[in-house]
């Protein structure tokens, strides 16, 4: 029987459905479109994530697109979590919506590289990680001067900043 502290399989399956497709929402392409800018899957880096917008739309269009991203990962395990209070939601759910960002449905599967999504999912599990991360990232980025692995490296360190 599939019990995981009281969430049904069809608990679990609604959980990772609605956060893949919440995940899905194109938010690169759809702040790009809103702004005039070329679609962000044909330049650039070809991800449709904030920095591919930023270097394609500008500052402000990036920006928006970092916040819809990031607000993605919350939003999705906020809003399952009103229908199945129970702790497995968060990793399911999040799982998904980073996923569904990866490799949306809406878009044949070419989506943004999940940062921002998994950590609006890291800051509303652990609300302390934004500080966190931010001073790691500045810090990092002052050493290394790569906007790209800068982040690679300090959301890989995101887990172990976290562990008390």
């Amino acid at each position: 029987m599939f019990d995981f502290l009281h969430i049904s399989v069809w608990g679990a399956l609604f959980a990772l459905l609605a956060g893949y497709l919440i995940g899905s929402i194109p938010t690169g392409v759809l702040v790009a479109h809103l702004f005039r800018a070329p679609d962000p899957r044909v330049t650039g880096s070809t991800h449709t994530g904030a920095s591919n917008v930023f270097r394609s739309a500008g500052p402000v269009a990036g920006a928006l697109t970092g916040a819809f991203d990031f607000a993605k990962g919350a939003l999705a395990v906020w809003l399952v979590q009103l229908i199945f209070p129970s702790p497995w939601v968060v990793p399911l759910t999040g799982a998904a919506a980073v996923a569904g960002h990866c490799w949306p449905i809406f878009t044949n599967f070419h989506g943004g590289m999940g940062v921002a999504t998994a950590a609006g999912l890291a800051v509303w599990q652990f609300p302390i990680a934004l500080p966190i991360f931010a001073v790691a990232y500045l810090v990092v980025n002052y050493v290394m001067k790569h906007q790209a692995r800068t982040m690679m490296l300090t959301s890989a360190f995101l887990p172990l900043m976290l562990f008390p």
